[in-house]
Protein backbone atom coordinates (compact mmCIF):
# COMPACT_ATOMS: atom_id res chain seq x y z
CA UNK A 1 0.00 0.00 0.00
CA UNK A 2 3.06 2.23 0.92
CA UNK A 3 4.13 1.84 -2.45
CA UNK A 4 1.26 2.27 -4.26
CA UNK A 5 0.73 5.89 -2.85
CA UNK A 6 4.15 6.60 -3.22
CA UNK A 7 3.77 6.24 -7.02
CA UNK A 8 0.21 7.38 -7.33
CA UNK A 9 2.48 11.06 -5.78
CA UNK A 10 4.49 10.57 -8.32
CA UNK A 11 1.93 10.14 -11.04
CA UNK A 12 0.66 13.50 -9.74
CA UNK A 13 4.18 16.05 -9.99
CA UNK A 14 2.24 18.26 -12.28
CA UNK A 15 -1.34 17.41 -11.97
CA UNK A 16 -1.86 18.84 -8.62
CA UNK A 17 -2.72 22.17 -9.62
CA UNK A 18 -6.20 24.10 -11.06
CA UNK A 19 -4.02 25.29 -14.47
CA UNK A 20 -3.88 21.52 -15.29
CA UNK A 21 -7.12 21.40 -15.52
CA UNK A 22 -7.81 24.72 -17.22
CA UNK A 23 -5.61 23.68 -19.97
CA UNK A 24 -7.25 20.19 -20.45
CA UNK A 25 -10.71 21.91 -20.77
CA UNK A 26 -8.65 24.13 -23.63
CA UNK A 27 -7.78 21.00 -25.13
CA UNK A 28 -11.27 19.26 -24.60
CA UNK A 29 -13.56 22.74 -26.08
CA UNK A 30 -10.77 23.06 -28.47
CA UNK A 31 -11.53 19.58 -30.26
CA UNK A 32 -15.74 19.66 -29.51
CA UNK A 33 -15.46 23.02 -31.68
CA UNK A 34 -13.89 21.10 -34.72
CA UNK A 35 -16.52 18.31 -34.28
CA UNK A 36 -19.55 20.82 -34.29
CA UNK A 37 -18.07 22.64 -37.30
CA UNK A 38 -17.01 19.60 -39.88
CA UNK A 39 -20.70 19.66 -40.64
CA UNK A 40 -20.32 23.17 -42.08
CA UNK A 41 -16.94 23.55 -43.98
CA UNK A 42 -16.72 22.91 -47.48
CA UNK A 43 -14.92 19.43 -48.76
CA UNK A 44 -12.14 21.79 -49.49
CA UNK A 45 -10.58 24.18 -46.79
CA UNK A 46 -7.30 25.84 -46.58
CA UNK A 47 -5.38 24.09 -44.61
CA UNK A 48 -1.66 26.10 -45.17
CA UNK A 49 -0.82 30.16 -45.17
CA UNK A 50 2.09 31.56 -46.07
CA UNK A 51 4.24 34.50 -44.48
CA UNK A 52 1.91 36.81 -46.24
CA UNK A 53 -1.04 35.26 -44.96
CA UNK A 54 -2.42 34.31 -48.14
CA UNK A 55 -3.46 30.55 -48.29
CA UNK A 56 -1.06 28.66 -50.19
CA UNK A 57 -2.66 24.50 -50.02
CA UNK A 58 -5.85 23.55 -49.83
CA UNK A 59 -6.77 19.58 -48.00
CA UNK A 60 -10.10 18.02 -47.03
CA UNK A 61 -11.84 19.58 -44.27
CA UNK A 62 -11.26 16.14 -42.37
CA UNK A 63 -7.04 16.98 -42.42
CA UNK A 64 -8.65 20.39 -40.82
CA UNK A 65 -10.46 19.01 -38.04
CA UNK A 66 -7.71 16.88 -37.81
CA UNK A 67 -5.34 19.19 -36.60
CA UNK A 68 -8.28 20.11 -33.69
CA UNK A 69 -6.76 16.79 -31.68
CA UNK A 70 -3.48 17.84 -32.18
CA UNK A 71 -3.69 20.36 -28.74
CA UNK A 72 -5.54 17.47 -26.51
CA UNK A 73 -2.22 14.82 -28.09
CA UNK A 74 -0.39 17.25 -26.72
CA UNK A 75 -1.79 18.06 -23.73
CA UNK A 76 -1.56 14.04 -22.51
CA UNK A 77 2.03 13.93 -23.83
CA UNK A 78 3.67 17.11 -21.92
CA UNK A 79 1.54 16.32 -18.48
CA UNK A 80 3.51 12.45 -18.64
CA UNK A 81 6.90 13.43 -19.48
CA UNK A 82 7.46 13.67 -15.56
CA UNK A 83 6.67 10.03 -15.43
CA UNK A 84 9.59 8.81 -17.80
CA UNK A 85 12.54 11.48 -17.03
CA UNK A 86 15.29 10.31 -15.04
CA UNK A 87 15.31 13.86 -13.39
CA UNK A 88 11.61 13.65 -12.65
CA UNK A 89 12.24 15.49 -8.70
CA UNK A 90 12.71 19.03 -11.28
CA UNK A 91 9.83 19.20 -12.06
CA UNK A 92 8.81 19.41 -8.85
CA UNK A 93 10.56 22.37 -8.32
CA UNK A 94 9.59 23.92 -11.62
CA UNK A 95 6.03 22.45 -11.70
CA UNK A 96 4.64 26.00 -11.68
CA UNK A 97 6.73 27.22 -14.38
CA UNK A 98 5.77 24.18 -16.44
CA UNK A 99 2.51 24.49 -16.12
CA UNK A 100 2.12 27.57 -17.05
CA UNK A 101 4.32 27.39 -20.33
CA UNK A 102 1.84 23.83 -20.85
CA UNK A 103 -1.08 26.24 -20.91
CA UNK A 104 0.16 28.63 -23.11
CA UNK A 105 1.63 26.27 -25.38
CA UNK A 106 -2.37 24.75 -25.76
CA UNK A 107 -4.14 27.94 -26.05
CA UNK A 108 -2.04 29.19 -28.78
CA UNK A 109 -2.23 26.09 -30.67
CA UNK A 110 -5.74 26.03 -29.68
CA UNK A 111 -6.24 29.87 -31.09
CA UNK A 112 -4.56 29.02 -34.57
CA UNK A 113 -6.70 25.53 -34.88
CA UNK A 114 -9.55 28.46 -34.35
CA UNK A 115 -8.88 30.66 -36.96
CA UNK A 116 -8.11 28.08 -39.63
CA UNK A 117 -11.63 26.50 -38.63
CA UNK A 118 -12.84 30.03 -39.17
CA UNK A 119 -10.86 30.54 -41.93
CA UNK A 120 -12.76 27.09 -43.75
CA UNK A 121 -16.01 28.85 -42.77
CA UNK A 122 -15.24 31.63 -44.89
CA UNK A 123 -14.52 34.20 -42.50
CA UNK A 124 -11.17 36.55 -43.62
CA UNK A 125 -8.68 35.71 -40.63
CA UNK A 126 -5.44 37.68 -41.56
CA UNK A 127 -2.71 35.17 -40.55
CA UNK A 128 0.17 37.57 -41.22
CA UNK A 129 -0.93 39.60 -38.25
CA UNK A 130 -2.58 36.43 -36.12
CA UNK A 131 0.13 34.46 -36.16
CA UNK A 132 3.03 36.89 -34.86
CA UNK A 133 0.83 37.91 -32.35
CA UNK A 134 0.26 34.35 -30.99
CA UNK A 135 3.73 33.36 -31.05
CA UNK A 136 4.67 36.82 -29.20
CA UNK A 137 2.58 36.18 -26.47
CA UNK A 138 3.96 32.31 -26.24
CA UNK A 139 7.71 33.84 -26.50
CA UNK A 140 6.81 36.64 -23.91
CA UNK A 141 5.58 33.22 -21.33
CA UNK A 142 8.25 31.37 -21.89
CA UNK A 143 10.61 33.65 -21.46
CA UNK A 144 9.18 34.84 -18.08
CA UNK A 145 9.52 31.49 -17.12
CA UNK A 146 12.62 30.10 -18.47
CA UNK A 147 15.06 30.33 -15.83
CA UNK A 148 12.77 28.46 -13.41
CA UNK A 149 13.30 25.36 -15.57
CA UNK A 150 15.55 22.99 -13.73
CA UNK A 151 18.27 20.26 -15.11
CA UNK A 152 16.25 17.74 -17.04
CA UNK A 153 16.36 15.83 -20.14
CA UNK A 154 13.07 17.11 -22.22
CA UNK A 155 12.26 20.66 -22.00
CA UNK A 156 14.58 23.92 -22.25
CA UNK A 157 17.65 24.52 -24.04
CA UNK A 158 19.11 20.81 -23.76
CA UNK A 159 22.66 21.30 -25.53
CA UNK A 160 25.27 19.03 -24.59
CA UNK A 161 26.92 21.72 -22.58
CA UNK A 162 23.93 22.60 -20.37
CA UNK A 163 22.73 18.85 -19.90
CA UNK A 164 26.80 18.21 -18.88
CA UNK A 165 26.90 21.13 -16.29
CA UNK A 166 23.63 21.88 -13.97
CA UNK A 167 25.83 25.82 -13.88
CA UNK A 168 25.74 26.16 -17.31
CA UNK A 169 22.22 24.77 -17.50
CA UNK A 170 20.93 27.70 -14.87
CA UNK A 171 23.14 30.35 -16.91
CA UNK A 172 21.74 29.47 -20.15
CA UNK A 173 18.26 29.29 -19.42
CA UNK A 174 18.30 32.86 -17.88
CA UNK A 175 20.19 34.52 -20.13
CA UNK A 176 17.86 32.18 -22.77
CA UNK A 177 14.46 33.52 -21.11
CA UNK A 178 15.72 37.32 -21.71
CA UNK A 179 16.20 36.04 -25.33
CA UNK A 180 12.70 34.52 -25.59
CA UNK A 181 11.13 37.63 -23.88
CA UNK A 182 12.66 39.61 -26.75
CA UNK A 183 11.99 37.84 -29.71
CA UNK A 184 8.70 37.23 -28.45
CA UNK A 185 8.45 41.15 -28.55
CA UNK A 186 9.73 41.53 -32.13
CA UNK A 187 6.70 39.03 -32.94
CA UNK A 188 4.14 41.63 -31.10
CA UNK A 189 5.77 44.49 -33.36
CA UNK A 190 6.05 42.30 -36.88
CA UNK A 191 1.74 41.37 -36.63
CA UNK A 192 1.85 45.68 -37.41
CA UNK A 193 4.34 44.95 -40.09
CA UNK A 194 2.70 42.74 -43.28
CA UNK A 195 4.61 39.81 -44.59
CA UNK A 196 7.28 41.20 -43.51
CA UNK A 197 6.76 40.63 -40.06
CA UNK A 198 6.49 36.80 -39.96
CA UNK A 199 10.59 36.94 -42.12
CA UNK A 200 11.59 39.46 -38.86
CA UNK A 201 10.39 37.16 -36.57
CA UNK A 202 11.55 33.91 -37.84
CA UNK A 203 15.15 35.81 -38.46
CA UNK A 204 14.78 37.25 -35.08
CA UNK A 205 14.45 33.53 -33.47
CA UNK A 206 17.05 31.73 -35.56
CA UNK A 207 19.78 34.32 -34.06
CA UNK A 208 18.49 34.01 -30.76
CA UNK A 209 18.55 30.64 -30.49
CA UNK A 210 21.96 30.32 -32.06
CA UNK A 211 22.86 33.08 -29.72
CA UNK A 212 21.96 31.38 -26.65
CA UNK A 213 23.36 28.01 -27.98
CA UNK A 214 26.80 29.70 -28.16
CA UNK A 215 26.61 31.39 -24.86
CA UNK A 216 26.06 28.02 -23.29
CA UNK A 217 28.97 26.70 -25.30
CA UNK A 218 31.36 29.06 -24.11
CA UNK A 219 29.93 29.56 -20.84
CA UNK A 220 30.96 26.00 -20.68
CA UNK A 221 34.77 26.21 -22.11
CA UNK A 222 34.82 28.97 -19.54
CA UNK A 223 34.17 26.87 -16.93
CA UNK A 224 36.16 23.84 -17.27
CA UNK A 225 38.95 26.05 -17.81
Amino acid sequence: MAFRKKKLKGRNIVRNNKLFFITMGIAIITLLLNILAYPYLPDKVPVHWGINGDVNRYGSKLELVGLGILPIVLFFFLNNLPNIDPKKESYKKHKNAYTISTMVIILVLSCLNMSAIASGLGYHVPFNKVTPLLFGVLFIVLGNYMAQIRHNYFIGFRTPWTLASEYVWKKTHRVGGYVFVIVGLISLIASFLGSIGMQLFFAALVIGVVSVYLYSYLLFKKQTK
